[in-house]
């Protein structure tokens, strides 16, 4: 993953400098940073606690910097071991310029991880690292916009006991507005809360499920913006502006969708649990106007798991669902 951005940053070059070289102020700014603290010339070790999707860990690392040009910017590079949730990789370079009476900040920085975090899937990462480095950039620029010792002091007054609460506090919630079902909806959210926490715990749709926590299972797939997406591997965030399908909203109220009709005859539910999720990925292909064979229901539902009914049953009922559109069609 590669993140590339500009920040103008409201002070002279030499405060910025000294702000990027003071572990005080580098842990006020890092999203649920626990410990920051220098072990060396250009050496730094650091304790945080993220967050990304089903997962959270302490993550314990070592940074190093190189190639420091005062004034002018370094290149750093780290890593971090979160336990089983995995690992992290990451190397920046940050160059800093005069922009009147301000400093205008460039950054590029690459990342790579491991273990559980790779699985959840680079999309939901990328979108959680992005949100950290803005809040990062937010942070620094309320500690340089005033002596540093008041706005410490400030800072520390309003975190939590685990120095989490104000990192992803009220002040960093987001807004998010999007069609749900056909009917606009808007909540004030977590950024890291995931489109199926949205969907579950705030407008109680609970049909769409969690199965995994992996993205792998496919009982929260819905629709997002025409395509069958799996809704616990994208941020409520990444989502605002876009219209949502879930299972509840596949047929007008009190009539079934063919594909829920073709489940039923044919038996192709047993705990019902993968269902939701089954079905949305099979209307995924018959919306895409492919031909329907046994090859493109595979493909359809290979990323659905089903552990109780096989998937013979199931994959007649995408047929027969299927055949009659096919009919109904043909008679308009």
């Amino acid at each position: 993953m590669q993140f590339k951005g500009r920040q103008t940053i409201d002070a002279t070059r030499a405060a910025v400098w000294d702000g990027l070289n003071n572990p005080m102020v580098l842990q006020q700014c890092i999203a649920g940073c626990e410990k920051f603290e220098e072990i060396g010339d250009g050496r730094w070790q650091a304790v945080v606690l993220v967050s990304v999707g089903p997962v959270k860990a302490r993550f314990k690392g070592r940074i190093t910097l190189h190639e420091r040009q005062p004034l002018l910017g370094y290149q750093l590079c780290g890593e971090g071991e979160g336990g089983i949730a995995g690992f992290g990789r990451m190397e920046a370079t940050v160059t800093l310029q005069d922009d009147g009476t301000h400093t205008r900040l460039d950054y590029v920085f690459e990342a790579s991880v491991g273990g559980k975090l790779a699985q959840i899937g680079s999309r939901l990462v990328s979108g959680v690292a992005q949100k950290m480095a803005d809040h990062f950039f937010v942070r620094f620029n309320q500690l340089l916009s005033q002596p540093v010792s008041v706005a410490l002091s400030r800072l520390d007054s309003a975190d939590g006991p685990d120095g989490t609460e104000e990192a992803y506090g009220n002040d960093s919630n987001c807004d998010v507005s999007l069609t749900v079902n056909g009917q606009f909806v808007q909540r004030r959210v977590d950024p890291r809360m995931l489109l199926v926490e949205l969907l579950r715990q705030e407008l109680r749709l609970t049909g769409t499920h969690v199965g995994c926590d992996t993205s792998q299972c496919g009982a929260c797939t819905v629709r997002l913006d025409g395509a069958a997406v799996k809704s616990c591997s994208i941020l409520a965030a990444q989502s605002s502006g876009g219209e949502v399908v879930t299972i509840e909203g596949l047929a007008p109220a009190g009539s079934l969708h063919s594909l829920q009709e073709a489940f039923n005859r044919c038996h192709a539910l047993q705990c019902g649990f993968c269902t939701p999720g089954m079905i949305m990925a099979a209307d995924d292909l018959l919306r895409s106007g492919r031909p329907v064979t046994d090859a493109s229901i595979h493909q359809a539902i290979e990323g659905n798991l089903c552990r109780c009914t096989g998937y013979v049953n199931i994959i007649e009922a995408v047929h027969q669902a299927a055949r009659g559109n096919d009919k109904a069609e043909a008679g308009s």
